[in-house]
């Protein structure tokens, strides 16, 4: 169990907007191995480097900041509000949490967390789980949304709780503690199996379900080739290889500002040139229309539309660009 502590001055998503003034963040993590902490994207927010304490061996030990070591944002997941991070070093013997399934989440089942509410270091609490919601979607600002299948519980966690893990009976990793509502009781972690697809897509694997069925080699596994800042640094960006050419021929582009739409950008004809652009407009995790470029004249002369929020389109029509 650790602390995380974010450079950058950013709201906490456990208090409501309108209510929230600009500070330090302050989290929580858990160590998953390999010296990897799992916590929440808001949590790292846009720095590439965080602070991390690990908990001291005696109980009610003083946080000393000055043990802090430095952790290395290996991956964000915008939609998901998870983050995965590496630390330069561990302590010895450091136990490592193992991780449950969603056999083992049951509603009215006893359920633990640990983490940081109020700046009160390693603080247990322990609740219940009142219901499992898949798809649900929050908002932690008026410009942001997440979506994930979440777990409501009734354990009592504070902002500082943010990314700690939520732990079954049997003491594994079933969530990690992301927000909660105005009202008693409304607590929601991220569920088991997000952080599972998160884990996957951050070791090389496919980066969505419907990212791999858009690729014509379906015997081809999608290869990340480059995550991290953009060249600019106002953008989150993944680089892919979609056919197995060992070269990028797609990139995923998420804008620090949240009021521009997230892009994924693709060579569908492995000319080296891109072709398909396709938006997520409102930023909540599904796919809203596309341009392409069908004459690969680096023109965009047809529009898909994506009810259905899938990467590929339902439709088509003929793309006529504003004057």
């Amino acid at each position: 169990m650790v602390k995380v502590f974010s450079t950058l001055r950013l709201p906490d998503p456990y208090r409501p907007w309108t209510k929230q003034q600009p500070s330090e963040v302050s989290g929580s993590g858990a160590i998953i191995g390999d010296k990897r902490i799992l916590t929440n994207a808001h949590v790292v927010g846009d720095d590439r480097e965080v602070a991390v304490i690990f908990k001291p061996r005696q109980e009610g030990e003083k946080i000393d900041q000055a043990k802090a070591v430095l952790g290395r944002v290996l991956k964000v997941d915008p939609v998901r509000d998870l983050a995965l991070v590496e630390a330069a070093s561990v302590p010895a013997n450091l136990p490592v949490i193992n991780f449950g399934t969603m056999n083992e989440v049951q509603v009215g089942a006893d359920v633990h967390a640990i983490g940081h509410p109020a700046g009160q270091g390693w603080t247990y609490t322990k609740g219940i789980i009142s219901q499992i919601r898949p798809g649900y979607e929050w908002r932690p600002g008026p410009s942001e949304k997440h979506v994930a299948d979440v777990i409501q519980t009734q354990t009592p966690i504070n902002p500082g709780n943010s990314g700690g893990p939520l732990i079954s009976d049997g003491g594994r990793l079933i969530g990690v503690n992301s927000f909660k509502k105005e009202g008693e009781g409304l607590n929601f972690a991220v569920s088991v199996g997000e952080v599972e697809k998160f884990l996957k897509a951050a070791e090389g694997g496919a980066f969505e379900p419907q990212l791999a069925s858009a690729t014509p080699e379906k015997a081809c596994k999608v290869k990340v080739m480059y995550e991290g800042r953009a060249s600019s640094d106002d953008a989150f960006i993944r680089n892919m290889d979609l056919y197995c050419t060992g070269k990028v021929n797609a990139t995923l582009y998420v804008p620090d500002d949240k009021s521009k739409p997230i892009v994924f950008r693709a060579d569908t004809n492995k000319d080296g040139k891109v072709d398909a652009w396709v938006f997520d407009d409102d930023r909540d995790g599904k796919w809203d229309y596309s341009l392409w470029d069908t004459d690969f004249d680096g023109k965009p002369d047809m529009k898909g539309f994506h009810p259905d929020g899938k990467l590929e389109p339902s439709r088509y029509e003929k793309y006529q660009p504003k004057s």
